[in-house]
């Protein structure tokens, strides 16, 4: 039997499980994480 895992492609994460999804712009996660250093320093 063959699970599938994943998809990529797009410009959005979305992540469902059993008691939910969650979704973001991948724009918005980038820039979180590129960023968050300098926000932190400033």
């Amino acid at each position: 039997m063959v699970k599938l895992r994943g998809q990529v492609g797009g410009d959005q994460l979305t992540v469902k499980t059993a008691s939910g999804e969650f979704s973001a712009p991948l724009t918005e996660l980038h820039d979180a994480w590129w960023n968050s250093i300098a926000r932190a320093m400033a």
